[in-house]
């Protein structure tokens, strides 16, 4: 049976990585698997400006790769919905998936910096479950260390 591809994310908060990741695993034929709500769910006091929460993701991260890595086997996508925003967390899957020879998808978004810090404003002001507190001040932080992402690393990348 042929191994299922994994599918990464790319783009500002707010860009549609999760409206993505959701449309991409609604046919049935991929498992999604959203950080954010994993983090919301099992540390939900835990923020980005927690001194623990880059160690904690990066536990769930591999918990979440020990699930996806039997979903791929199975010959189903898995859609890594998180961002994937420097070569590093990217290199981070590309090594695990090629392992299993499963090829690698970058979903790039390309929303402006104004329209997904409008889209988080949005989000927040509705009180969207599972989905982590972001200001465009932190938007515009993100985006000053996102390394734009090459086809070189071993992937194919696709913009929307």
């Amino acid at each position: 049976m042929a191994v299922g591809r994994v599918h990464l994310l790319y783009g500002l908060a707010g860009s549609g990585k999760t409206t993505l990741a959701r449309e991409l695993s609604n046919d049935g034929h991929a498992v999604r698997f959203t950080l954010d709500e994993w983090m919301l769910r099992v540390h939900p006091g835990l923020s980005f400006e927690s001194v623990e929460y880059r160690n904690i993701a990066g536990q769930v991260r591999e918990l979440i790769w020990t699930i996806a890595e039997q979903v791929l086997m199975a010959g189903v996508d898995v859609v890594l919905d998180w961002n994937s925003w420097s070569l590093a967390r990217r290199g981070w899957a590309i090594e695990r998936a090629s392992a299993l020879g499963a090829p690698v998808i970058l979903h790039r978004l390309t929303a402006s910096l104004e329209v997904a810090s409008a889209r988080v404003r949005d989000r927040t002001d509705r009180g969207t479950h599972f989905a982590h507190h972001v200001t465009a001040e932190d938007n515009e932080h993100l985006a000053s260390l996102m390394e734009d992402p090459s086809s070189e690393e071993n992937l194919e990348i696709r913009d929307h």
